[in-house]
């Protein structure tokens, strides 16, 4: 058994916009409750606007989305206006800021969505300099617009390594998890090798699919932290991992919640 605490959690009310850090959240089958519940649609496509399309959807990364105390998304713009989810205004400015005809759509249950993703170059790896669309919530229920997994875990030791090894600027920014990790050893990529393991954390259980395959945005310019095209470069070289469907660069690890309850920061998290 490994061991290690939960020194951060992040909930993302719209997909590619940045979130808000809790102290405190309530995970469900679907994830962190609110987690992804919105996202921006392209009205021209019908498709879900998404940062791993570049241009024209990276500038979404810039702004950023929580739930007030009614449990209304707020959508703060990058020069600090705020704005309710669902309010026309939103969705003008959010179509002037993109250049295209976009509104904010919840997601609704059951139903099959779609995105757009950009690919750079990124040596021995299945996806590299190509465009295609992807299916949002590839390996879990469809009742968010994560892209995968209803949880995806971060270690601080893993960002720390990463740095040293790329020497780019690593923040959590870039990763986007829901959970980050303390602990662990400071070398290497540990969480690379989680598989198909049981994990308990605070009053939950989950269950450690794999490693999380990373994109294009890992290496933009997300607000907090500016464009790194090392990033992904360091993780093609030394963070590559094989899955049935290809090759791909690695960072992170996705779950499903096997168990709901409550986590709190300072929580253990533990491998069985």
């Amino acid at each position: 058994m490994s061991g290690y605490e939960v020194s951060g959690l992040w909930r993302y009310p719209v997909k590619s916009m940045a979130g808000e850090r809790l102290e405190t959240v309530t995970l469900t089958a679907a994830g962190i409750d609110g987690d992804r519940r919105w996202a921006v649609r392209d009205l021209e496509t019908g498709k879900v606007a998404s940062a791993k399309r570049p241009r024209p959807y990276g500038a979404l990364l810039h702004w950023s989305a929580r739930l007030d105390e009614d449990r209304a998304v707020e959508v703060r713009s990058p020069d600090g206006a705020t704005c309710r989810a669902g309010d026309p205004s939103l969705d003008e400015a959010l179509s002037e800021a993109l250049g295209r005809p976009v509104a904010m759509a919840p997601v609704e249950e059951g139903r099959d969505e779609a995105y757009d993703s950009e690919w750079p170059d990124i040596p021995g790896t299945s996806l590299s300099n190509v465009e295609l669309e992807l299916p949002v919530a590839m390996m879990t229920g469809k009742s968010s617009f994560v892209d995968l997994a209803a949880i995806h875990l971060v270690l601080e030791s893993s960002m720390a390594h990463l740095a040293e090894r790329s020497g780019a600027e690593v923040g959590v920014e870039r990763f986007r998890p829901n959970v980050l990790l303390a602990g662990g050893s400071p070398d290497g990529f540990a969480d690379l090798d989680w598989r198909e393991v049981d994990a308990t954390v605070g009053e939950t259980r989950l269950r450690v699919a794999d490693a999380a395959p990373r994109c294009v945005m890992t290496t933009l310019d997300n607000g907090a932290q500016g464009p790194a095209r090392e990033v992904l470069a360091t993780l093609a070289v030394e963070a590559r991992k094989d899955f049935d469907l290809g090759t791909y660069a690695c960072f992170g690890t996705y779950a499903e919640v096997e168990r709901g309850g409550t986590v709190t920061v300072g929580d253990r998290f533990t491998l069985e």
